[in-house]
């Protein structure tokens, strides 16, 4: 069979983030395989660009974008791709990239990154507590709720595009959906999408050989994420809190950087150290010399591109006990779970692998043979082309 033609779309972040570094990697695997990968891409920086008529004009193409249809329009006519690959579609590209696709007999395959178009908020999160309410359909819940950026212009704005599309069969034409782990398929078939549409395909990674070099020091717990309450920052600080003698590194920022730094000067938390934003070889020097990896999220995560960053160090993983996060961590085999928010049973995890070492190290072996066979880039390859021929046979 010869190569294939694939049409990537992808909104891009203000704030590049895991999505985005999936893309990339996403973009990256197809071209090493000889695919024929075509971006159609927008970036969320060009509404800082903005004219004051297309800031007017703004709430109706986020509804339905006439540039993203016309757009689409051409690149098929030119490439006459295979199949697209639509990762996010909002705000600038719009839906409109759906309903044109399906008209000009395009099959597509959608990742759930998140949850939209059942949450208008696109993580079944608002007001620091998990919400469902707009799953049926009825997103006045997100309006009331300022569930998007706790605006009720930007609520209402995404309370629109979902309703208006979703009415006008938005998720019907799409041909398959990719979903990270089996936790949400469950959440998606749930609120109407046919399993025959479903396919678990989880996030890669490629777990290089140095990752493994290095003085690895064990002397230290480390978190990897943005600071947000969602993250269970707090939770964490608090656990750091009963355990004074061990260490916490924290690589990330956002907005919770200042108010954390200023509780653990105020109770003199000397164990944790905010390091900020980390990349590349310097996060990995990090990574290695950790004890462990915790993930004390608050929310469904989807999935979790840190827990194999970790796995591929040789590092297992504390996790909540909700979303993805189980299903990514297996249980005395990769890692330990806690339940979300129990800052008490996290310390627990905590010092079990630091007065039993050797079951930390077994544990991280084991990621490790994950990140190589079941997270690895053969295994991604191989099950994103069986779903695109799935997808072209009809």
């Amino acid at each position: 069979m010869g190569c294939m033609k694939v049409l990537l779309v992808h909104n891009t972040y203000q704030q590049h983030g895991g999505e985005d570094a999936a893309v990339k990697a996403e973009t990256e695997l197809l071209q090493r395989h000889r695919e024929e990968v075509f971006l159609y891409t927008r970036h969320n920086s060009e509404i800082q660009q903005f004219s004051k008529a297309q800031k007017v004009g703004f709430i109706s193409q986020t509804v339905y974008s006439r540039r993203t249809s016309r757009e689409i329009s051409d690149v098929v006519r030119r490439i006459k791709p295979d199949v697209a690959y639509i990762h996010n579609v909002y705000p600038l590209i719009s839906p409109s990239a759906y309903h044109k696709l399906h008209a000009l007999g395009v099959p597509m395959v959608q990742v759930f990154h998140g949850f939209r178009p059942y949450c208008p908020q696109g993580f079944f999160y608002t007001q620091g507590r998990i919400c469902e309410a707009c799953v049926d359909g009825n997103y006045l819940h997100a309006i009331t709720r300022r569930c998007y950026k706790e605006s009720y212009a930007l609520s209402g704005l995404y309370a629109l595009t979902l309703a208006v599309n979703r009415l006008g069969g938005m998720v019907q034409k799409i041909s398959a959906f990719i979903c990270l782990t089996e936790f949400t398929k469950v959440k998606v078939q749930a609120a109407g999408i046919p399993e025959s549409k479903l396919f678990v395909r989880p996030n890669f990674i490629y777990a290089p050989a140095w990752a493994l070099d290095g003085n690895c020091r064990n002397d230290y717990v480390l978190f990897m994420g943005r600071l947000v309450p969602e993250k269970g920052c707090w939770t964490l600080v608090r656990a750091f809190e009963r355990m004074p003698h061990v260490r916490l590194k924290i690589l990330g920022t956002g907005p919770l950087e200042e108010p954390l730094r200023d509780y653990a000067r105020e109770k003199g938390l000397h164990n944790i150290e905010l390091l900020g934003f980390k990349s590349g070889r310097d996060k990995w020097d990090i990574l290695r010399s950790c004890l462990c990896l915790v993930l004390p999220s608050e929310w469904y995560e989807t999935f979790g591109l840190s827990v194999l960053e970790a796995y591929s160090a040789r590092k297992p993983v504390i996790a909540s006990r909700l979303g993805g996060l189980p299903y990514l961590v297996e249980e005395g085999k990769s890692g330990l779970l806690f339940e979300p928010g129990r800052s008490d049973e996290l310390a627990e995890k905590i010092q079990f692998f630091l007065h039993n070492p050797d079951d930390a190290a077994r544990m991280g072996e084991y990621g490790r043979r994950l990140c190589e066979t079941k997270y690895g880039p053969e295994q991604a390859y191989s099950s994103l082309m069986t779903i695109f021929s799935r997808v072209r046979a009809g």
